[in-house]
């Protein structure tokens, strides 16, 4: 995962897909939408149907509003993609789930490899209440109307303009993520009961074997490894504060810590 500030971009191309189905491998596109977006600011639309030469499932139909009918004369994915590609050019695609999704179906049907911003992994980034974290969700939270959702246009146009709201909220408050921490020494636990409560300030550095060493008032309380240490130091320089964010007791009496990193914010 990149550092959390290349995702915050202000020159980018919003993607959007309508499709048969969730798989790449077995589904179509029927639809393509994407916003130039440049300096914060829509430049350029693009947007077409896109014919699957397959029944498109009603299913599908109540979701999009997309039917046979309306895809019937539309041009093929091997028509679309080329003037896809053309209004792409060399920009940054940004979308909602358009890693997992909409770029999986994009590469099974041409060779694009590009950097993508997701917005629903900003999202899973941000304290932004109990609302959730689909496009609805965050449309709903940043005060957001999509006339026409799951249109692919109209998706991408509401994308874009929840983004704009993510890097307002994201100067103003900053973003987080979680870490679990290793606390089964002795010293640590009886670290963690002398000196750890909920929102406890924690400082970090490396251990004698390169692990993440988390410390309380100068006292080591565990540490960490693997993914979650190497999105910390990815992100080293964006650090504003760790702290306690989890702190529980299992059946076998040993406490379980996690910590919370705080990136970037006032």
């Amino acid at each position: 995962m990149p550092p959390f500030d290349s995702r915050i971009i202000s020159d980018y191309v919003v993607v959007d897909l309508e499709t048969t189905g969730l798989s790449p491998e077995n589904d179509r596109i029927i639809e393509i939408a994407a916003v130039r977006v440049v300096n914060d600011a829509v430049a350029d639309t693009f947007s077409t149907l896109v014919d699957p030469h397959r029944h498109i499932d009603r299913y599908i139909t109540e979701i999009t509003g997309i039917d046979d009918s309306m895809v019937r004369g539309a041009p093929d994915i091997g028509e679309a993609m080329p003037h896809f590609l053309e209004f792409l050019g060399d920009m940054p695609i940004l979308g909602h789930n358009v890693i997992r999704f909409d770029l999986r179906f994009l590469q099974a049907v041409s060779d694009l490899e590009v950097f993508c911003v997701d917005t629903l992994d900003i999202a899973n980034h941000m304290h932004t209440g109990s609302y959730g974290n689909s496009l609805t969700a965050l449309c709903a939270r940043f005060g957001v109307i999509n006339d026409n959702a799951h249109r692919a246009l109209s998706d991408c146009l509401a994308t874009h303009r929840v983004y704009q709201k993510m890097k307002e909220h994201y100067r103003n408050n900053g973003a987080y993520f979680t870490m679990a921490v290793s606390c089964n020494r002795k010293a640590y636990q009886e670290n963690i009961r002398a000196k750890c409560r909920y929102g406890t300030v924690l400082t970090a550095e490396k251990d004698a074997k390169g692990s993440l060493l988390l410390s309380a008032c100068g006292c080591p309380v565990g540490t960490v490894s693997g993914s979650r240490q190497e999105e910390f130091e990815e992100n080293i320089h964006l650090v504003r504060e760790i702290t306690v964010s989890k702190l529980t007791e299992n059946a076998k009496g040993k406490l379980l810590l996690g910590a919370e990193v705080r990136l970037g914010g006032r």
